[in-house]
């Protein structure tokens, strides 16, 4: 009578992994399908990271943004950041930046930056009513971070 039990114990056990087993195997057309979506993710991130040492390409990328919206960039810097940790593989690039143009054109530029390929954390900003005549009439300061390698 007890082998009897222990052999039902283990037909069930055996049973269960069975089971499990298929649930896995029916679900590894769609795993593969979610792997290769973060795959594709993960290398579209890795070959939009900035540099911090290229200084131009950082720039240039703001003032490609800039051209497109058309709008005015009257001061970008890239800041000093923090000394790297050698453990995290990235690093937040900071970049200070003064606009100025119609509102409409701001947006513009904000929405390219977010949408843009590069990774951007908007830290602070602020909007300043210029001259309410002028054709430039707001400015907007702002500082960012661009996700990038030490």
């Amino acid at each position: 009578w007890q082998e009897r039990v222990k052999a039902a114990i283990v037909n069930e056990r055996t049973r269960q992994e069975g089971e499990n087993m298929f649930t896995a195997l029916n679900g590894h057309a769609r795993i593969q399908a979610q792997y290769a979506t973060v795959a594709e993710a993960v290398a579209y991130i890795e070959k939009n990271l900035a540099v911090e040492t290229d200084l131009a390409g950082n720039l240039d990328y703001f003032y490609q943004i800039e051209k497109s919206t058309k709008i005015r960039l009257a001061g970008l810097s890239q800041l000093s950041s923090q000394p790297a940790n050698p453990d995290e593989p990235f690093r937040a690039i900071p970049f200070s930046l003064r606009l100025t143009g119609p509102y409409p054109q701001i947006l513009s530029f904000l929405r390219a930056l977010e949408t843009g390929p590069r990774l951007i954390r908007m830290k602070s900003y602020r909007f300043v009513q210029n001259d309410p005549e002028a054709i430039d009439g707001l400015s907007l300061d702002l500082t960012v971070e661009m996700l990038g390698r030490p």
